[in-house]
């Protein structure tokens, strides 16, 4: 029931931010100037944003590729790929991506991927992920200049919160990942000062799911001393990741025959509203993502072109992509049931009969 009620709440917010967003777009212009604008944009360019999605999803297969292979069960790449797809659908469509490593887990399961092994290529990936993020907030910061004195209150107040929390979790990984013991001791005392305050709370159970993370942070640790480089790979293939994402902005940008603005700087901006949505609970950070684009990149595309813009980079680094990986999962499944599909077997050779024997 409180599931229910929590997906009906994402649901309403996801759904009252999208009508706010079609709101601001058609109190600027109206359906035929939006319409317009989307068709002046060159075709050709924007045909560029898709072998960078392409990119993005396999930079996150080629970090699973690894890492399975460093755990000793590897998997083809065109496996890893099809698990990153369904990591990406199913991250868009929950809220806080939080489908979407519990999807590809069981994806790699049924490929014969130990859970706990799936688990801990999940754990790394994420590490790597929020790495890169951060590492690219705080570049972003430097490299935006004076855009980010033009974001505004509103986008200012959820940048720093996302800033804040990106710090926040990349600081408890690498506790969990380095410093077990201390980390233990500060999450027991956490859970013990959680109790007194709310003493309804399961502190026995609180704990075992602890140590539970723990001892997967604990296999991680162990994994990354014997393959050093392994976790420099992962976060170097985020960062990669990431920068195809980034950079979509731009091709848009560029698409509508703009200039003044560089790559660089596009790609900051971009990834400072990323940054700014990316920890709130909505799927895909619908509707959230809409909007700060739009207050955001006002200065670089103009009031005339950022809704459109914003719909073609939301189309390209989201919408399209979750379109294709919706299909490769569909196809995926399909491919597994008719591989299970049990055989009709051919009855024994004494038990054929011809057509004269059967009419006699």
């Amino acid at each position: 029931m409180k599931k229910q009620v929590k997906n009906i709440l994402c649901m309403g917010a996801v759904l009252a931010l999208l009508g706010w967003t079609v709101y601001t777009i058609f109190q600027e212009q109206t359906p035929g100037q939006l319409a317009a604008a989307l068709l002046s944009a060159d075709w050709r360019i924007l045909l560029l944003g898709l072998p960078m999605m392409v990119l993005f999803i396999c930079c996150e297969a080629k970090a699973t590729h690894a890492i399975l292979r460093a755990l000793g069960c590897p998997q083809p790449f065109k496996r890893c790929a099809y698990y990153s797809s369904v990591g990406f659908f199913f991250s868009t469509i929950t809220p806080s991506a939080t489908g979407g490593q519990p999807a590809q887990v069981l994806a790699m399961s049924k490929d014969g991927t130990p859970a706990a092994s799936g688990a801990l290529d999940m754990l790394l990936v994420t590490i790597g992920y929020n790495t890169a993020a951060m590492v690219w907030g705080i570049s972003a910061l430097f490299a935006a200049g004076n855009l980010t004195e033009r974001l505004g209150g509103q986008v200012g107040l959820l940048l720093g919160l996302g800033l804040a929390v990106f710090a926040l979790l990349d600081v408890a990984m690498f506790l969990f990942l380095f410093l077990p013991g201390p980390t233990k001791r500060l999450l027991y005392g956490c859970i013990a000062l959680a109790s007194k305050v709310c003493p309804a709370l399961d502190k026995t159970g609180l704990e075992a799911k602890a140590d539970e993370h723990l001892r997967e942070y604990r296999r991680g640790a162990d994994l990354i001393r014997r393959a050093p480089a392994l976790l420099f790979q992962v976060v170097g293939l985020s960062m990669a990741q990431l920068a195809c994402s980034y950079a979509i902005p731009y091709v848009v940008y560029r698409a509508f025959g703009l200039t003044g603005f560089s790559l660089w700087e596009v790609m900051a901006l971009q990834a400072l509203c990323s940054i700014a949505v990316g920890y709130l609970p909505l799927p895909g950070s619908a509707g959230a993502a809409e909007n700060v684009f739009l207050r955001s990149f006002l200065l670089v595309f103009g009031g005339t072109l950022v809704a459109p813009a914003m719909i073609l980079t939301r189309t390209l680094n989201c919408y399209l992509v979750l379109a294709v990986t919706a299909v490769i999962l569909a196809a995926g499944r399909a491919v597994r049931r008719s591989a299970q599909k049990p055989a009709v077997p051919e009855a024994p050779p004494e038990t054929r009969s011809t057509p004269m024997e059967r009419a006699g």
